[in-house]
């Protein structure tokens, strides 16, 4: 299947990632991201004509990974929308099943994202089996960038971090409480704003507190997706930002709360290319 013809894409909140397949070379495109709960689809549609418009075909089928494809009427949505630009035989699934089939293949573990949001499932080889709600940036998204940021923000704004980190943190952003909740609570898409701190955290993440702060979202994030699960004792596999440029503590979370984490990358793009190359 190796000279097969075929575009994937896989969204998350910050962007979508594209591989066009044609008869084995692979070309390489960025767009908007895209999550069914907080994004328009009009914005990811005009991205995909402006930057993708020359490389679609009708011939090719289109594998469409996104956030927040959670129910059989959102796919359904998502699918009808964008088929007026990917064309007819386009396939929308969810990035869980994304993720599942990149890290997995064929083989059965527990699934994990970690990049703006947070999500997880337990994959048996074949289907997706949600092992908790994610709930989003406001209740939920555990262990994410915007959960990170949060976190950081609830230091600083209520002087629970020592003073070298929040003066760091005032020297790089100048942020007062109530510039953040006006951002976080009228502007549009606060888990990006959220989510635009973790850096700062990855650059002071060898202080003590810090450290531990990252280390406890980690925790949050495995007692919210897996406490008291049947799956608990599978093999992790883990995909996102967050994850990955956190892998080192992501880790010892592991080695401390005995899970079994395998694989750690960014993105399962590339695995999601040798997927549907091997898989049709």
């Amino acid at each position: 299947m190796t000279n097969s013809s075929f575009i994937v894409g896989d969204a998350g909140g910050t962007k979508t990632q594209w591989r066009v397949v044609k008869q084995g070379e692979i070309l390489q495109f960025n767009t908007i991201g895209y999550n069914a709960y907080t994004h328009d689809l009009s914005d990811l549609k005009e991205s995909i004509l402006q930057n993708l418009e020359n490389e679609l075909s009708e011939g090719s089928p289109v594998y469409f990974y996104a956030a927040g494809v959670d129910t059989e009427e959102q796919k359904e949505e998502v699918e009808e929308e964008l088929k007026a630009v990917l064309g007819e035989k386009l396939f929308v699934r969810n990035d869980l099943v994304g993720a599942s089939r990149a890290l997995c293949g064929d083989d059965p573990g527990n699934v994990c994202i970690l990049g703006t949001g947070s999500n997880a499932c337990y994959y048996n080889g074949s289907r997706v089996n949600k092992v908790s709600a994610s709930l989003g940036y406001v209740l939920g998204d555990e262990g994410s960038g915007a959960y990170l940021g949060k976190k950081l923000m609830m230091g600083v704004f209520r002087d629970q971090l020592p003073r070298e980190i929040v003066d760091a943190f005032q020297e790089e952003f100048n942020l007062t409480s109530h510039k953040a909740i006006q951002q976080i609570y009228h502007k549009p898409k606060p888990n990006h704003f959220l989510a635009s701190f973790a850096p700062f955290v990855h650059k002071h993440k060898s202080h003590p507190e810090i450290y531990q702060l990252i280390y406890n979202a980690f925790v949050d994030f495995h007692h919210a997706f897996f406490f008291r699960n049947q799956y608990a004792d599978e093999v992790f596999h883990f995909s996102g930002s967050i994850a990955y440029h956190f892998s080192d503590i992501l880790r010892q979370v592991g080695i401390d709360r005995g899970f079994e984490i395998r694989n750690i990358v960014e993105s399962p793009i590339a695995g999601l290319v040798l997927f549907h190359q091997s898989h049709g």
